[in-house]
Parts: structure tokens; sequence; C-alpha cells
């Protein structure tokens, strides 16, 4: 997911995660993950409050990746 720097701190990211997250238990999963890089501090934010925790990071070229997972709850009503 990525937000154009013309449209940061507007509560577009939250909104996209949202969906993301609504879809994904629609789709009957029943965790999601998702990456960042070390230097989107803005992104890892967003993810920890939304419940997401860190578990990972590895090294893809230059860049520091952190991957973030949450369980998912069974109905979309249930997010956050």
């Amino acid at each position: 997911m990525r937000v154009h720097p013309d449209y940061w701190r507007r509560g577009f990211g939250q909104r996209i995660l949202d969906r993301l997250q609504s879809r994904a238990i629609e789709l009957g999963f029943q965790e999601l993950w998702l990456d960042t890089t070390l230097h989107q501090t803005a992104a890892q934010q967003l993810y920890l409050k939304n419940g997401f925790r860190e578990f990972r990071r590895f090294l893809a070229g230059t860049f520091e990746v952190i991957l973030f997972e949450k369980d998912l709850p069974k109905h979309a009503e249930e997010v956050r």
C-alpha cells in the first residue's frame, strides 16, 4: 500500500488499511502481513496503531525491510 506524498496526513492510509483488512476477512484470511522499510516511520506507526506486530527484518538490496503481522478476526466488524 502506498499514498502519494501530496495526500499524506489526510487519513487515506488508514482508510486503505481498513478496507484491506475487511476484504482479507471477507476472503477468509486468518492473518495479514505488511512490510515497510526502516525509513518509513509513518507506515510503521500506522501498522502498530492498528494491532500489527513486527516479526522480522531483512535486507533487500540497500533497504532494511520490516515485516509486520496481525491475526485477523472472523468478522470485519471486529477489526482494530
